[in-house]
């Protein structure tokens, strides 16, 4: 059954037939295995492809931490952050959480990282976002408790409240990564409305 759907996955990310569809279903279908400590990807093709390191630090900080990445969400994070080191500009996330995929962007860069977060969970939701999937508060995780996760890491920057009301000390920073961790309709429309504008020329973002 996992080759099967491995199979239809690779299918799905090179057909012409699907569009929004296929990344969609393929998503979520990579999200459910991986949650459940399994891949549907061939993990030994990307090890080789990279430094083996980086397959046992996603599986290292999926240990210490409730991070919702799957591994190939994680895997390409890293990878997209090492791809835009030598560009200018610094590195953000907005949606920490309990800090997992910060660390994970933390070990890939030792750029400036800002980090935002309410650091109390799902601000309000609108009529645009399904109330049966989130609601207020949820994936809450205090400011405290993500930095002593992160204590040993240097020039890393927290920003507590709702964002963009969080972004004047950055305002004039440019930025070549940026990881948008955020649910809801409306933070994700403002995350990049502040961000576009701000990323150099050939950065990337990744959308989680």
């Amino acid at each position: 059954m996992k080759k099967i759907i491995a199979l239809i996955i690779k299918w799905m990310g090179t057909t012409t037939l699907l569009s929004i569809p296929r990344g969609y279903v393929g998503s979520s279908l990579a999200y459910y295995y991986s949650s459940r400590g399994k891949s549907i990807y061939d993990f030994p093709s990307l090890i080789r492809a990279t430094d083996p390191t980086v397959i046992a630090l996603i599986k290292q900080i999926r240990q210490e931490s409730d991070m919702l990445l799957s591994d190939e969400d994680a895997y390409l994070i890293y990878t997209t952050v090492k791809k835009t080191e030598k560009l200018d500009g610094e590195v953000a996330e907005v949606g920490v959480y309990k800090g997992g995929s910060a660390k994970l962007i933390r070990a890939a860069t030792k750029k400036p990282l800002h980090l935002f977060d309410t650091f109390e969970g799902l601000p309000e939701i609108s009529a645009k976002d399904n109330p049966e999937q989130m609601e207020k508060g949820e994936y809450s995780a205090s400011l405290e408790s993500v930095k002593s996760y992160l204590k040993n890491y240097p020039n890393v920057h927290f920003y507590k409240g709702l964002f963009p009301a969080t972004t004047e000390p950055v305002g004039v920073k440019k930025f070549s990564f940026v990881h948008l961790d955020v649910d809801l309709y409306k933070s994700t429309l403002d995350c990049l409305k502040f961000f576009y504008p701000r990323m150099s020329r050939g950065g990337g973002y990744h959308k989680s």
